[in-house]
């Protein structure tokens, strides 16, 4: 499963990643300061997934059968959640501009909640590549692995860029806003 060279595997897992975080910079508008943070972000997200996995290879929670005696699967793997979730942390950081502390607690709830749904969809129709142990303390474990990592990439960005209010989004480019109309 690990990845040779010349394999294109590792595109599929970086590009629709990276389109994540590209487009949830362009679209938020943020700061190329705070886009970087959300970047580094995913360093800590990518190193806390390694290690709920390995963690949950040893309680017998979940594991992949295609990596041996690892652990946990191939790096490329962690590196693409931490640059899409480190993305998504910047719809919260938006939004807690916009709305208060509230898109800050519902978001990593909302990400735990798809992460452990596609967990469950990919186990059951690849079942070659995860498979979960028996009853509901996986699913939990795994839904609890989901929400620190979205917690994480929320706090690390705080650590790196400030409280949320700090930056205020870039301003829309001119010409690109909303355009009165003259029907003259």
């Amino acid at each position: 499963m690990d990845l040779e060279p010349g394999d294109l595997a590792g595109a599929w897992m970086i590009t629709p990643a990276s389109l994540v975080i590209v487009d949830c910079v362009y679209f938020t508008r943020a700061p190329v300061a705070r886009a970087f943070a959300a970047l580094i972000s995913g360093a800590a997200v990518a190193g806390f997934n390694i290690a709920a996995d390995v963690l949950a290879s040893q309680r017998g929670w979940w594991h992949y059968p295609g990596v041996s005696d690892r652990s946990f699967g191939p790096l490329i793997w962690y590196a693409g959640a931490g640059i899409g979730v480190s993305g998504l942390s910047l719809i919260a950081w938006r939004a807690h501009r916009r709305w208060g502390i509230t898109p800050t607690i519902v978001f990593p709830l909302a990400l735990a909640t798809y992460g452990t749904m596609r967990d469950w969809t990919v186990s059951h129709v690849m079942p070659d590549l995860i498979v979960f142990g028996n009853g509901a303390l996986p699913w939990l474990a795994d839904y609890m692995a989901w929400l620190v990592g979205g917690s994480v990439a929320i706090a690390m960005q705080a650590v790196l860029r400030g409280p949320p209010g700090r930056d205020a989004p870039r301003p829309p480019r001119p010409g690109r806003g909303l355009r009165k109309r003259s029907w003259g």
